[in-house]
């Protein structure tokens, strides 16, 4: 039994959105249209915050880390506090780019982002090819199956099929609009 198969499987969604985010910043950057993103850049802090963050980020702080907390189980290094301190990392890329959001500031706005897609990139790498692997060597398998259960817990109280759903059909949405955009800007040149 696996305990990180379905957090790797969100990390996926998470990278599609940082990989469509950067894009529209770059169309901004190349084309002088830096309000297309900043047009859809509430719907890029939302997904971060509701899915990212209040989703995702909450099944391995509340559940996968306090499993792997536990005594006797990370017998030869704990990196757990590195991976709540980028996650408060990524709190604070959203946190300036709300706030560059309500001033107008495209160049904070994408700053922030920037590096928000840079934290979690690394983040993602770090949990996907070391974390992840020392939970599944080190939480035994009697509870591997709690760890199992806390997180349908967590994805029946954060309602997670819907979540799913809410975010995979805005991220197509975005996408849409971006090709749109794109598409625009292309015939205009």
């Amino acid at each position: 039994m696996q305990v990180s198969d379905d957090l790797k499987h969100e990390h996926q969604l998470i990278l599609k959105y940082i990989e469509l985010m950067e894009r529209y910043i770059d169309f901004g950057q190349a084309y002088n249209n830096n309000e297309l993103f900043g047009d859809k850049a509430e719907a890029f802090i939302h997904f971060i915050q509701n899915f990212a963050d209040t989703f995702h980020h909450a099944k391995e702080e509340d559940v996968l880390f306090k499993h792997m907390a536990a005594p006797d189980v990370l017998t030869h290094c704990n990196p757990l506090p590195q991976m709540l301190m980028e996650h408060d990392l990524g709190r604070g890329c959203v946190q300036r780019m709300k706030d560059a959001l309500s001033k107008d500031d495209w160049d904070s706005l994408a700053k922030s982002a920037r590096e928000y897609g840079v934290i979690l990139r690394e983040h993602i790498f770090k949990e996907d090819n070391i974390l992840f692997p020392m939970a599944e060597e080190s939480i035994a398998d009697a509870n591997k199956k709690s760890v199992k259960e806390e997180y349908a817990q967590a994805e029946a109280r954060l309602d997670g099929s819907a979540l799913w759903k809410e975010h995979e059909t805005k991220f197509a949405e975005l996408e849409m609009d971006f090709e749109n955009a794109l598409s625009k800007e292309m015939a205009l040149a």
